[in-house]
């Protein structure tokens, strides 16, 4: 097979795969309206279309018979995907759906053009190259983040992947992309990413400083760092004009936390199969009234808070918890459940995942640790970022609650890291040039 075509099926087969696990996944949610999808996804995309802005008043936080108007309860980047949809497409749920999997799919295509110009010569890593391009598209706790519209991991899977490919392949590839087109991008996908979820600050701020390391222009340097922190200073200026107080957050950022930390959470953590802790928030707000948004945020963060500094015993059997979910389980943990023969394709599915997650890093840790050679230093520095990712992107589940769709994200750096470290030293054998 030729590069060219070699290409076209990394970049097609992806799209396939995909679209098909659109339907199979949402085929119940063809006719569902889209202002009712959850996560107050429906509730904020109808005040963003209407000229309300982020705006959703709602009891669905555990809050019966006290609805509280939240200014800055969701970080903007899947409102503007899912009214963008609609602007176009209409109120079509599986229209919409593919607009948002189509449009965040090019940031994965970019990184899989990445990859595919550095395609080691050797006949059998470049093979294993192109498996490990396509296998997280054979993975359900991978394509649900492709398709999923209501969860902040069906966006900021793809800034991800763009951002860690550009850093540990783009800076390589120099014909690819002329260096101010790959800062400009890179920044970019750093912007998406956090615009996403916050909890992806320190992962932002960890590839951020790779950048720095990797790139010796300093005015491409300022660019990035200038392009970057426009974001977090941009949406606490709006959530100051919104809600009244700077936040880089966002006020459910307290209950997320309490969700995590609190007397009850070891009795139902991790949950059972299509459970999940979001049913017990009623039980957290028990006998409470509160004013605003902020009031709420702050009482769930001062109860978290003190469970943590009272429990300590109990904080760290909840932790290991955690940890399990995140880099150890093959159990699917949150969201729907599955039977029959779709149950044994997502736990094949979580096989690979786990394998591939735990290859990457022991390959991290080995070559990080491995004696100094200047040929290796590049490898190195990957090794440091891809671990930097890692650590950063678990930390924040490790502090709240985890779920595997949480983790997931990291499936395709995975996939990027075992590439470039089976790519090694072949940047002179780039594909194209």
């Amino acid at each position: 097979m030729s590069d060219r075509h070699l290409l076209w099926l990394l970049l097609c087969v992806p799209v396939m795969m995909s679209l098909v696990a659109l339907w199979v996944l949402d085929e119940a949610k063809v006719h569902k309206p889209l202002f009712s999808v959850t996560n107050l996804i429906g509730p904020t995309v109808q005040s963003l279309l209407s000229g309300g802005g982020l705006t959703v008043c709602t009891e669905d936080m555990g809050t019966r018979g006290n609805p509280i108007c939240f200014h800055a309860a969701r970080m903007p980047m899947a409102a503007w995907v899912v009214a963008l949809g609609m602007r176009l497409l209409g109120d079509h749920y599986l229209w919409v759906a593919c607009f948002k999997t189509l449009l965040l799919l090019l940031q994965v295509e970019l990184a899989i053009y990445l990859v595919w110009r550095w395609l080691p010569r050797s006949g059998g890593r470049r093979m294993l190259v192109v498996l490990l391009l396509l296998a997280p598209f054979a993975m359900t706790a991978f394509l649900a983040d492709v398709t999923n519209l209501p969860v902040d991991e069906g966006y900021s899977y793809s800034f991800l992947a763009a951002a860690v490919a550009l850093l540990l392949v783009g800076w390589r590839l120099k014909p690819a992309m002329d260096g101010l087109s790959r800062a400009l991008v890179f920044a970019v996908a750093l912007d998406g990413l956090y615009l996403s979820k916050s909890g992806m600050l320190p992962v932002v701020v960890v590839l951020a400083v790779g950048f720095l390391l990797v790139e010796r222009r300093v005015g491409l340097r300022w660019l990035v760092v200038a392009v970057v922190g426009a974001a977090p200073l941009g949406w606490a200026v709006y959530q100051h004009h919104a809600s009244g107080r700077y936040s880089v957050g966002t006020s459910l950022d307290g209950i997320n936390l309490h969700k995590g930390n609190n007397a009850g959470f070891l009795e139902h953590y991790p949950p059972q199969r299509g459970d999940s802790v979001d049913r017990y928030d009623f039980e957290l707000n028990r006998g409470l009234q509160f004013g605003d948004e902020w009031s709420f945020d702050d009482y769930h963060l001062r109860a978290a808070l003190e469970y943590l500094r009272a429990h300590p015993r109990e904080t760290l059997e909840g932790d290991v918890r955690k940890l399990n979910v995140i880099f150890f389980s093959f159990e699917k943990h949150g969201g729907t459940g599955s039977s029959g023969v779709r149950r044994v394709i997502e736990s094949a599915g979580m096989v690979a995942f786990r394998l591939m997650l735990w290859t990457a890093i022991a390959a991290a840790v080995y070559l990080l640790f491995r004696g100094e050679r200047s040929d290796q230093r590049s490898l190195r520095v990957a090794s440091g970022l891809y671990l930097g990712v890692v650590v950063t992107c678990a930390l924040p589940f490790l502090a709240g609650f985890a779920y595997t769709r949480h983790v997931s994200i990291l499936i395709y750096p995975s996939a990027l890291f075992c590439c470039r470290v089976l790519c090694g030293a072949d940047a002179s054998s780039t594909t194209g040039e």
